[in-house]
């Protein structure tokens, strides 16, 4: 498994781990009416792309076919906050997604990050394997995301 830096190019990639990852992974959590509405069409992909030029992302690539990603915000200045991590539902529990955070980890604490920091769903399918990841709940209160009420996690680097 490799981690690398995403370009471009990766786009159609991406949006597609993104789109089938919410497809499989938030039934029972999100609406289905909501999953259902959701596209995965040129226009998305063009929006990956804008995404991509905008903001810092990160892919794991298998056998070279991008299999999951993470894009990174920066919350504060000593923080790194991981604003979604997202691995295709047909290579999940394959070491992609703790790849990707251990990589992230070294990569930010090299250049002097302190804290990594993430929201996801409350009770939702995720916290066990981000628990397993070495991320701890925080105190800071849990807020409304779309559809979703998230809560934080958070671990030092």
């Amino acid at each position: 498994m490799k981690i690398r830096k995403a370009t471009l190019k990766d786009a159609k990639d991406i949006k597609s781990a993104h789109y089938h990852a919410y497809q499989v992974n938030y039934r029972g959590y999100a609406p289905d009416d909501y999953l259902d509405s959701l596209v995965f069409d040129d226009a998305a992909i063009q929006r990956m792309v804008n995404h991509i030029k905008e903001n810092e992302y990160y892919v794991a690539e298998k056998e070279g076919h991008v299999i999951g990603f993470a894009n990174l915000r920066y919350p504060e200045e000593d923080i790194v906050e991981i604003g979604g991590l997202y691995v295709h539902p047909d290579f999940q529990k394959l070491g992609a997604g703790s790849s990707l955070i251990k990589k992230v980890c070294q990569i930010k604490k090299a250049k002097g990050y302190k804290k990594l920091i993430l929201w996801t769903i409350k009770d939702g399918p995720s916290i066990d394997f981000y628990m397993k990841q070495g991320l701890k709940p925080s105190n800071v209160p849990e807020k409304k995301v779309g559809v979703f009420i998230a809560v934080r996690f958070e671990k030092d680097l």
